[in-house]
């Protein structure tokens, strides 16, 4: 009977043990490493795009305050020369003209401030804070947004209702056209020429009218002190954003 013998099986050292556990250990090890520092520079151009994306909307913003301040405060001004003419002067026609001329800006025209929020809504929607390293440049970001989604916004959609409801109250005692499709539009200075623009001279209303002006005049201050300060915020948030990721100012 033949007899089989096993191979005889050498055994490893401990130290070869030892090295190819190191060996499997740095290569996990590397690679964990090499995918955290990909993961942070994704981020970090991430981070970076967030960034010149949220400045190019402050620019806009900024722009966009400033023009709205100025057709409103053109505004507020043809409502006080409007309030300087005595109400029992207004059955006369020739004062129902001058009426008129300040009265149609007021009437027709209005413009109210909005943000441009691309950035802001990509940064909640899509996890974007996550990214954002900085916590003095997340709090201001936020700070500013609170800042237009309280009383900002509040008294922007006051003043709008305001002017919807001047509007309708107007209609009941003026004749009024078409509204002006801008600044130059010929009603501006040609409509009405010695026509008789109110149906009714009721005094009670006609001071009602007034009144209606006057809040919207304070409606309007309001909210130019809202748009300044959101002004004057962005500008500050573009130079801390620029300062922080050195960012040049094209």
């Amino acid at each position: 009977m033949e007899v089989h013998h096993h191979p005889k099986v050498e055994k490893k050292e401990f130290k070869e043990y030892f090295l190819e556990f190191l060996m499997i250990f740095l290569a996990v090890t590397l690679g964990f490493f090499a995918e955290s520092l990909r993961e942070h520079l994704v981020n970090h151009e991430k981070e970076r795009n967030y960034m010149e994306s949220m400045i190019e909307d402050l620019k806009r913003d900024t722009a966009e305050a400033t023009h709205v301040i100025a057709v409103q405060s053109l505004i507020f001004k043809k409502m006080d020369s409007a309030l300087k003419i005595p109400v029992e002067s207004l059955t006369d026609i020739n004062v129902q003209d001058t009426f008129y001329h300040h009265f149609v800006y007021f009437y027709s025209w209005i413009d109210g401030f909005t943000p441009h929020d691309n950035t802001i809504t990509q940064l909640k929607n899509a996890a974007g804070f996550n990214v954002i390293q900085k916590k003095m440049i997340i709090d201001s970001i936020n700070e500013l947004y609170i800042f237009w989604e309280g009383p900002f916004k509040g008294n922007r959609d006051i003043y709008m209702g305001r002017w919807q409801k001047l509007d309708e109250f107007a209609m009941q005692m003026i004749i009024l056209p078409e509204p002006p499709n801008n600044d130059e539009d010929p009603v501006y200075t040609t409509y009405p020429l010695h026509k008789e623009l109110f149906t009714r001279y009721d005094r009670p209303l006609l001071q009602q009218l007034y009144s209606f002006i006057r809040m919207e005049q304070s409606d309007i201050e309001v909210n130019t002190y809202d748009e300044a300060q959101y002004r004057d915020r962005a500008a500050r948030l573009i130079k801390l954003i620029q300062k922080e990721y050195n960012l040049r100012d094209d």
